[in-house]
Formats: C-alpha cells, sequence, structure tokens
C-alpha cells in the first residue's frame, strides 16, 4: 500500500462494507475513518461538504464508463481526480441456502456474469445499489443469493457456491476524489463542450494531434439539463504543468472546459 501526502478527514466510498470500492480504499495507506456511504452521488455530496476524500467506479473493462460518476465529476467543479486504483473484478455467487431462487447483484456485476445467468438458467434477478448490499440482503434471505466478491460473502457469512463466474478477464478502475487539484501525474482528465456545428470536437482532436498527446479514452454523456445535447469525457497521457500551449489552444474551440485535474496509478492488478 502507498501513503498519501495528507490524512482526510474521512474516506468516503459507495457501500456498504464489503463492496469493491471498500477494497479499492484499502489501498490507501492513510488515516481517518472509512466510512460507507449510499450512492456515488451521495459521495460527491461528502466530499463536496467536508475536507475528505471519496473513492468511487469510474470504468470497468466489460461494461464501460460508469455514468453517474462522470455526471458528477462534471457536476462539481470543485472536485477533482488525484489517484486510480486498477483492481481485478472477481465474482461468486454465494447464499446461506443451497438451491437459491433469486439473485441480487448491482447492475453492472449482472452483465458482467450474463453468460453464467443464462447457462444456471437463474431467470429472478433483482438489481441493487452494490455487490456488497446484495451480499447483506442474502445474509437475510435464505432463498436468495448474491453475486458479490468473496470478500463480500465471507463479511456476510454467505457460503460460496460458485467461484469466477464473470465472463471473461474482468478490471475496474476506481478515482480517488478530493478537492485539492494536482498539476502533474501520469494522465490528465478533462470534460468539455462543443459548439453543435459539424467539425466542432475535431478542432479539439486536432489539438491533440498537433501537439503529439495521446488520447487514451474519450466518451460522450447527455447534458442533464438540455435534451440530446452532450459533453464529453477525454482523459490523455501527460499532466497539467508541462501543457500550457494546449490549455490555451483547446480554451478556443470548447464552450465549457473542466480540467478534473492529472493523476497517478497508486495500484493495478495486472
Amino acid at each position: 500500500m502507498l501513503k498519501l501526502e495528507n490524512d482526510p478527514n474521512g474516506i468516503y466510498y459507495l457501500g456498504p462494507k464489503g463492496s469493491f470500492s471498500d477494497e479499492a480504499s484499502q489501498v490507501l495507506n492513510i488515516s481517518g475513518n472509512r466510512i460507507p456511504i449510499g450512492t456515488i452521488t451521495d459521495v460527491f455530496s461528502k466530499v463536496n461538504e467536508t475536507n475528505g476524500i471519496g473513492v468511487v467506479p469510474i470504468e470497468n473493462s466489460l461494461e464501460g464508463p460508469v455514468g453517474e460518476t462522470l455526471d458528477n465529476l462534471f457536476r462539481y467543479d470543485n472536485i477533482f481526480v488525484n489517484y486510480e486504483i486498477i483492481l481485478k473484478i472477481r465474482l461468486v455467487l454465494a447464499s446461506k441456502g443451497k438451491e437459491p431462487k433469486r439473485v441480487y447483484s448491482h447492475p453492472h456485476a449482472l452483465q458482467e456474469a450474463r453468460n453464467y445467468l443464462i447457462r444456471s438458467k437463474i431467470n429472478n434477478i433483482i438489481p441493487v445499489e452494490s455487490t456488497s448490499k446484495a451480499a447483506e440482503l442474502a445474509s437475510k434471505d435464505l432463498e436468495a443469493a448474491a453475486i458479490c466478491s468473496e470478500y463480500a460473502a465471507k463479511l456476510y457469512n454467505l457460503d460460496v457456491l460458485e467461484k469466477d463466474i464473470q465472463d471473461s478477464e474482468n478490471y475496474t478502475r476506481f478515482l480517488v476524489i478530493s478537492k485539492e487539484k494536482r498539476l502533474s501525474g501520469a494522465k490528465t482528465m478533462l470534460l468539455f463542450t462543443v459548439e453543435d456545428k459539424p467539425g466542432a470536437l475535431y478542432k479539439v482532436l486536432e489539438k491533440f494531434y498537433t501537439s503529439n498527446i495521446n488520447i487514451t479514452m474519450i466518451y460522450s454523456r447527455p447534458l442533464r439539463t438540455l435534451p440530446w445535447h452532450y459533453y464529453f469525457f477525454l482523459e490523455y497521457q501527460g499532466d497539467i504543468s508541462s501543457n500550457d500551449e494546449l490549455f490555451r489552444e483547446l480554451s478556443t474551440v470548447t464552450k465549457d472546459l473542466k480540467v478534473k485535474g492529472s493523476y497517478t496509478t497508486l495500484y493495478k492488478a495486472f
């Protein structure tokens, strides 16, 4: 585990205890209470209200970006990305009974295990807010199972019926967020909007091409305030401090440019 520079007032993560976000938070070798929060949006709200930090999922290698995290990064101009953590996601089917009639899990986990669910002919599937919540519910329901981590199954005293039920190699990126904006790191995250006209996005991408900067991710999300209009999420290799000219150029071709900070990878499971 690596040590951060500052101890927070709290470490807020998507709970309940036993979630993959909980596991990601344990990579942080820092003092402070680890506090499970019910939703990703509420994690951002807590970070906004305090001087604590948050740990939230941003992208799964099978299911893609987590929209709720992106939308909150766009919403909060005072919250930035400090680090990323990449965990290997290994899913289990866990229950207190031997022949469960229903299965709880987070929608992403259900998608990541859909081939197993088809083979198993399990049809009564109940989406819940996190895999650890699924484990908690299954611990109180003898006819139910959870798709969760082995850690969560152990935490809630469930028997593991099947291991490694995910469809293939499966990783999730988590972000460490706070009110501190960092200018140096291996990668930088931007959110931006452009004019609704031909070539608007091309002009943004052109700035990276002419600066010989590699874009590692770009993704569009609907604007909550304006139907059929979108903002873009972009990550590139490099930091803020060494690319002053790039940001001057980007300011001329974007409408709303939000620089979410530069960051490094604390841990990756491959």
